[in-house]
C-alpha cells in the first residue's frame, strides 16, 4: 500500500537524499558524500516497493540509518581536517541532512512496527 505514513517518510526521505546528493555545493566531500546520499536514496525507493514484506522494508531502513551514520561520520571527519577561513563556508551546516534523513527513518519504521502489530491483532482473531 503505498498510500501509507511511512511511504511519505520514505518520500521525503528520498527526495531529501537525491536533492542533497547533486547539490554539490552542500556537500563538503563530493563523491563519497554524493554516493552515499544517493544510496540512500535508492534504498528509501527500495523500501517504498516493499510495503508487501514489512520485515524486509524495516531492514532495509535499517540500512540506511547505518548508512546515514556513515555519512556523518564522512562529514564530521572531513569537517575536522578542513581549515575554517573566511572563504568557507558556515562549518557543520551540511549535517542537518542527514540527522533529517535518520529522523525520517525512524519515523518510518515506527509506523511500519504500527502495521505489524495491527495485522499481528487481526490475525489472532481469525
Amino acid at each position: 500500500m503505498i498510500q501509507r505514513i511511512q511511504s511519505l517518510y520514505l518520500t521525503l526521505t528520498g527526495i531529501i537524499g537525491i536533492i542533497c546528493g547533486l547539490i554539490t555545493d552542500f556537500i563538503p566531500n563530493e563523491r563519497i558524500d554524493m554516493i552515499l546520499l544517493l544510496v540512500v536514496a535508492i534504498l528509501a525507493f527500495i523500501s517504498i516497493f516493499c510495503f508487501k514484506n514489512r520485515s524486509a522494508q524495516k531492514n532495509i531502513n535499517y540500512l540506511n540509518i547505518i548508512i546515514n551514520l556513515l555519512l556523518i561520520g564522512f562529514m564530521v571527519y572531513y569537517l575536522l581536517i578542513t581549515p575554517g577561513g573566511d572563504l568557507s563556508p558556515k562549518k557543520g551546516v551540511e549535517l542537518i541532512v542527514p540527522v533529517l534523513l535518520i529522523i525520517l527513518l525512524a519515523m518510518a519504521n515506527k509506523y511500519i512496527n504500527k502495521d505489524e502489530k495491527l495485522i499481528k491483532s487481526v490475525d489472532r482473531f481469525r
